[in-house]
């Protein structure tokens, strides 16, 4: 089975190309992570479409009762349910503290908290 090539996808290291944007002048792309060029005729009739689906609560709830992250004792505001998971994040600078965000596994109500 011979394998067909796909203009999306860098010859050299295989990471996606950029497409190119009708306003590019420029007769050529370049791989953004080894810089292999590419003539912008690879990409003629070539069209991209984007999918954007949102997870409703059962699979919310779902995947929060299967999560990998860490559990920890803490009772819900919303349903009373006393465990979470918790991811950390850095959102102020970096002389503050880190923000905890809490899901709870019960309803998968969120909450965070700066620490």
């Amino acid at each position: 089975m011979s394998q067909q090539r796909v203009g999306e996808f860098c010859d050299r290291c295989g990471a996606i190309l950029p497409l190119p944007l009708s306003i590019d002048v420029s007769s050529d792309i370049s791989c953004s992570v080894c810089g292999f060029r590419v003539d912008v005729q690879r990409f003629h009739g070539i069209t991209s479409t984007t999918r954007i689906v949102f997870n409703t609560r059962q699979v919310l709830h779902r995947s929060t009762a299967d999560s990998q992250g860490p559990v920890v004792e803490r009772k819900c505001a919303k349903c009373g349910h006393e465990k979470q998971t918790f991811a950390t994040l850095q959102t102020r600078s970096a002389d503050e503290g880190q923000t905890v965000f809490y899901t709870c596994l019960n309803c998968g109500a969120q909450e965070n908290e700066n620490s």
